[in-house]
């Protein structure tokens, strides 16, 4: 009954979850789909995690199968009377090795299916960070190109009017540092794009039709079940069968100080006699008790038991973080989406009227530019802040195969 109980909080945490995050879930293309598994299906990291997993399976089965086979043993001897024996010998698993050989490699066959949607996991968030830092520094470079393409318009203006007499050399020579300035700015900004590109097509092929786009962020962060959330996390469902594998080698270990007698059958004939012969037989392990290997076993399963102790602290820690971090960078995205576009809509224009009526000076007019396109570009990069923030807290929490609709439920691996 307690066991069904634990089964049924396990089942309600799970079901929570799923329905705490399907609000979250969202909407890939086809397009970035089809990308997103066939990096998974192909990257060299997917299948050495998928190779491992079979070798894990393959030894399961072996720990599975009996561990003595029978031995047959034939005699003849001939003396004053000729002996002819057979026999059959059989060593008995009187401690049950087997037993807890199977558990132990059942333990890790979790390990390693674990380990390997962890991979996954780590493939598709580095994809993903590379993707969203490719649209941000795409836009960023087209804002730099804006920047440059504005201030040559200007030039060209001040130059104009300096020619008309409306204005100075300085006027002019204040335009031409903002432009050396603004291609310098884009330069940089170009080449950022490009180093983005080149990581992107290392990690998979360009598709022919293009990179696809992201799904749009969540507006909020819903509220979760920490606790089931770090129950099914790869990481640390890797860590805590790794922790329970250590432990049944333990008991392994133990059994194994246990000698395991053999039983031997044999029958023939001495002379004109029959012969029937029993011999059973206990190795002693007395050169050699075992203790060492059952003390490391031990040191082993404690040092892997506190490894997951650790690591599920430092995760519950790294969530919260996330989450708080997701949320402050989302709210500030959102405000800048419903009035900082808005505020800025036209100012450039306007600011140009400005000048050419003469209600503001070059300077003011270069340093007013300056700040309406440093604003845009904080934009972007609060844009990326949010992405790198979102992307930290499907990491933290597991859920990134769910939020991309790889999967059913972020809970049910």
């Amino acid at each position: 009954m307690q066991n069904a109980n634990v089964w049924g909080g396990r089942v309600l945490g799970c079901l929570l979850v799923a329905l705490s995050f399907s609000a979250m879930a969202g909407e890939s293309s086809p397009a970035l789909k089809r990308l997103l598994q066939d990096f998974i299906e192909r990257h060299p990291a997917a299948q050495t995690a998928r190779a491992e997993l079979q070798r894990v399976e393959a030894e399961a089965r072996a720990a599975g199968r009996p561990l003595y086979n029978p031995e047959i043993e034939i005699e003849y001897e001939d003396a004053s009377d000729v002996t002819r024996t057979v026999g059959l010998a059989q060593t008995l698993d009187w401690n049950g090795k087997r037993r807890a050989r199977d558990t132990a490699a059942r333990d890790d066959v979790l390990a390693a299916r674990a380990t390997l949607a962890a991979t996954r996991q780590s493939m598709l968030a580095e994809l993903l960070a590379e993707l969203s830092r490719m649209a941000t520094s795409r836009d960023a470079a087209r804002l730099a190109a804006r920047r440059v393409t504005l201030l040559e318009e200007f030039l060209q203006l001040a130059e104009r009017r300096f020619a008309a007499g409306d204005v100075s050399r300085t006027d002019v020579d204040l335009a031409r540092l903002a432009l050396s300035e603004a291609q310098m700015q884009a330069a940089a900004a170009s080449a950022e794009a490009t180093a983005t590109q080149a990581r992107l097509s290392a990690l998979v092929e360009t598709p022919a039709e293009g990179w696809p786009a992201l799904p749009a962020l969540p507006l909020s962060l819903a509220d979760y079940d920490a606790d089931a959330l770090l129950e099914q996390h790869p990481e640390l469902r890797q860590l805590r069968a790794a922790a329970a594998a250590a432990r049944a080698s333990v008991d392994v270990a133990r059994r194994d100080r246990r000698p395991d007698p053999t039983v031997a059958l044999r029958g023939g004939r001495e002379a004109s006699e029959n012969l029937i012969g029993v011999t059973v037989s206990i190795p002693l392990y007395v050169r050699n008790s075992f203790r060492a290997e059952l003390d490391a076993a031990s040191a082993g399963a404690l040092g892997a038991e506190q490894r997951y102790l650790a690591s599920l602290r430092r995760a519950r820690s790294a969530m919260q973080a996330a989450a708080q971090r997701y949320r402050v960078t989302r709210s500030a995205l959102a405000y800048w989406e419903q009035a900082g576009v808005s505020s800025l809509h036209g100012r450039i224009e306007a600011l140009q009227r400005l000048w050419q009526s003469g209600e503001i000076d070059t300077t003011d007019y270069l340093v007013q530019l300056q700040q309406t396109l440093d604003t845009r570009l904080s934009a972007v990069e609060l844009q990326r802040a949010t992405w790198d923030a979102w992307l930290a807290w499907l990491q933290a929490s597991g859920t990134i195969e769910h939020w991309l609709g790889l999967n059913a439920a972020p809970a049910a691996n």
